[in-house]
């Protein structure tokens, strides 16, 4: 069925994308929203639907965090086609020159129109990127923790068995050391992997952005107008162990979540690829991480002469050579500079302030990391709702640092 005008072929084209992304089924929605298969199949195709129906839809399969801004997205397309521009009326026998015009001004509109439709697609696709390494960064920076934790504890088993247990214990022993250790190496590898994604699917997706804008302007000018998409984490497939492994059930769960997190990395880096190809002709470059946040200078006394981004290589550095102390002090000078920049719920600052937690805690202070990371389960609710991935994910940190605290 063809679109009862563009406005209303864009219509279709946003509800369609959220229906994918729902992962429901006509047959399933059809129950939630109270419309036939058939008639929803209809709508979705470019018939201009009811004002309930387009909400319904947006309820059924979007994300209670996402759902305002999708309905207001959806509500203005949906107004859009219901009143698009007037056409002015054709000669009745229009000059030959003007027959020419209009077919050209026709074939412009519907270029356009494709350009604007794989546009949107594109930022689509990045913005799920995004989300989904910045949920990989939360995730892995728990695991990390976990497996710090892990082989302080099985290091202390390993050097008691040392003393007085039979070889075949040592060296089991050992074993888990070791593979807790390259656990631990690439939980930290695929961490700055997800980091750089994060910072490459918004700086596409941003591009895209203005991109979009642009066609909008031309659409509108040549009779039409467009919108934009996002949501939804994959869940690849774990991996299990190789034969002839020893069983160890805690170990073999964190591989199974290492494999999730390389795979979504994989998927999301070949997401980021391709679109920077067609966009720049060549892949995702894959440089130095940038800074989180603006290259302003900063106020601390301690750090008066310090941009943001020098401040932040400073942290990561002292993160890097262990130094705890000098790690926790700079992650919260940068915490207090973006938080106040950004605002405490910017995802960046969230995932600043974590990592400030992280190292107040290595620092010898639990309880600390425990307080401030109290805060920032409270923005994480606040901003995202309780049932967000990223809620959840803090309040597992919490939890994590909440037990340290009583045990200290």
């Amino acid at each position: 069925m063809r679109p009862v005008n563009t406005q209303a072929g864009l219509l279709a084209e946003f509800l369609r994308l959220r229906v994918d992304e729902s992962g429901k089924t006509l047959a399933v929605l059809s129950k939630q929203v109270g419309y036939s298969t058939t008639q929803l199949s209809t709508h979705l195709s470019g018939r201009i639907p009811p004002h309930s129906l387009v909400v319904s839809l947006i309820a059924a399969t979007v994300p209670p965090a996402l759902r305002e801004r999708r309905e207001a997205e959806a509500v203005r397309l949906l107004r859009d086609a219901q009143h698009p521009p007037r056409t002015p009326a054709k000669p009745v026998v229009p000059a030959q020159g003007t027959a020419v015009s209009l077919a050209q001004a026709q074939a412009e509109q519907l270029q356009v129109y494709e350009r604007l439709t794989r546009a949107l697609e594109q930022e689509g696709e990045l913005r799920q990127a995004a989300e989904n390494s910045a949920r990989l960064v939360w995730v892995l920076l728990g695991m990390v923790n976990t497996l710090e934790d892990r082989v302080r504890k099985l290091t202390g088993e390993r050097d008691r068995l040392a003393a007085d247990a039979a070889r075949g214990e040592l060296e089991a022993a050992r074993r888990r050391v070791g593979r807790a250790e390259e656990q631990k190496a690439t939980a930290e590898s695929e961490l700055a992997r997800a980091r750089e994604k994060q910072r490459q699917a918004e700086e596409l997706a941003d591009r895209l952005r203005q991109e979009i804008e642009a066609l909008t302007d031309d659409l509108d000018r040549l009779r039409g107008e467009g919108p934009s998409p996002h949501d939804h984490l994959p869940t690849p497939a774990a991996t299990s162990p190789g034969p002839g492994e020893e069983r160890d059930a805690a170990a073999d769960d964190i591989d199974a979540a290492l494999a999730r997190a390389t795979a979504v990395n994989d998927q999301d880096a070949d997401t980021i690829d391709r679109i920077s190809t067609e966009l720049t002709g060549q892949p995702a470059p894959t440089p130095q991480a940038q800074p989180l946040v603006p290259d302003n200078p900063l106020t601390s006394p301690d750090t008066a002469n310090k941009t943001a981004a020098q401040l932040e290589e400073d942290a990561e550095a002292a993160a890097d050579r262990g130094d705890a102390p000098e790690a926790a002090r700079l992650y919260g000078a940068l915490a207090a500079r973006s938080t106040a920049y950004f605002g405490p719920d910017h995802r960046n600052v969230l995932l600043i302030r974590g990592n400030h937690a992280y190292w107040v805690d290595k620092a010898g202070d639990p309880v600390g990391a425990r307080d401030l990371h109290a805060d920032i389960v409270t923005d994480c609710t606040r901003a995202l709702g309780p049932d967000h991935p990223d809620t959840l994910i803090s309040r597992e940190q919490f939890d994590y640092w909440a037990r340290e605290a009583a045990g200290a």
